[in-house]
């Protein structure tokens, strides 16, 4: 990362982390870093990358890439009817025994 790297707070509303992350160095190039991050009591994204900022036409770009992504993921997990598949299914644990005193 060059010296003149500028990081900002990128407000996490309607953006999906995993397409911000893919195309992060598309917008502002290979040296771009971009991770969660959370300014005032709000969820987004701490952009590190040298010169000039993300734009309001590319933060518009990205917020609809996600909502493509978001009804792809969610096509996807409906297309897979079984229940295996299904995302919110309750994981057993093993508990251990608690010992006795």
């Amino acid at each position: 990362m060059s010296l003149d790297a500028g990081s900002y707070f990128v407000p996490g509303f309607n953006i999906s982390r995993a397409v911000l992350q893919s195309n992060i160095c598309y917008y502002l190039g290979p040296e771009a870093i971009v991770r969660p991050y959370t300014h005032q009591g709000r969820d987004g994204f701490l952009v590190t990358a040298p010169g000039k900022p993300l734009t309001k036409r590319q933060i518009d770009d990205l917020i609809t890439m996600s909502k493509q992504w978001e009804e792809q993921a969610a096509a996807r997990m409906s297309s897979d009817a079984e229940e295996e598949n299904y995302i919110n299914r309750p994981v057993p644990v093993a508990q251990r025994e608690r010992r006795r005193r």
